[in-house]
């Protein structure tokens, strides 16, 4: 196999290794210009169905020259893998995000977020990040969904707002009324079988065991939920009867 002298780093190549190299060079500038015209096609449709730079996305996209003082080509299981140096080609950095906003809750407010991952097919897109699925929608109701998810943003942080703020009506109220019991908000558990739901409640703790939790109403008044009497739960049968029978004299 004939061999050629790169005089730039002193290194000699192989006539397969210079045309390894100029066949990765070519590809990369082939990809580039495809995704070059495929960036500017997709900026097309969005903007065709209405959204707006710099509102509705932002486009980062540029075609860059890259030089790799080491690039590794070839295969080692075809006994051809190589190390090459000082390689300049053309590559891409960046692309199209769409901008939307999601609620922070430790933050308390709502945030900038951007998808960056969304797929053209035809004319249509794929974003699971905004419908949930993988089903392809018209850039139209892409900019309806995006629309959708920046607005429940805001709608999730009023109602975060209103609800901590009856929880905080509540809480006082229990604090204020029962000095005695230790007064705290819980994450608490509804349901049977897989129906099982997680909800914002307040829990009332004595010191003997017995608690009481309470759902709050959005206007800070409250409600029994479940409540656990730790006296009772200790008595034999004999004591539950003679309770009841009691309660019924």
């Amino acid at each position: 196999m004939e061999n050629q002298l790169n005089l730039f780093e002193g290194v000699i190549l192989t006539q397969e290794q210079e045309q390894m190299i100029k066949e990765f060079i070519a590809k990369k500038e082939k990809s580039s210009n495809r995704s070059f015209e495929e960036n500017r096609l997709v900026q097309s449709m969005l903007v065709d169905a209405g959204f707006i730079p710099g509102v509705d996305f932002k486009n980062t996209f540029e075609t860059v020259v890259v030089t790799d003082d080491e690039l590794q080509l070839g295969r080692s299981w075809m006994d051809n893998e190589f190390t090459a140096k000082n390689i300049t080609y053309v590559n891409t950095k960046g692309g199209i995000s769409l901008l939307s906003k999601r609620y922070d809750k430790e933050l308390d407010k709502v945030v900038d977020c951007n998808i960056d991952y969304f797929n053209r097919e035809g004319d249509k897109f794929e974003c699971d990040y905004l419908t949930g699925n993988y089903r392809k929608i018209k850039p139209t109701t892409l900019l309806a969904k995006l629309q959708e998810q920046r607005e429940r943003a805001e709608y999730e942080m009023k109602a975060n707002r209103e609800r901590n703020n009856a929880f905080n009506i509540a809480l006082n109220d229990l604090n204020f009324k029962f000095p005695a019991a230790d007064i705290f908000i819980i994450d608490d558990s509804s349901g049977y079988g897989r129906s099982f739901r997680t909800y914002k409640r307040i829990k009332a703790q004595f010191k003997n065991g017995s608690y009481v939790t309470f759902s709050v109403n959005t206007d800070g008044s409250y409600r029994v939920a479940k409540k656990y009497d730790a006296n009772f739960a200790a008595m034999d049968s004999n004591e539950v009867m003679e309770f009841f029978t009691n309660q019924n004299k």
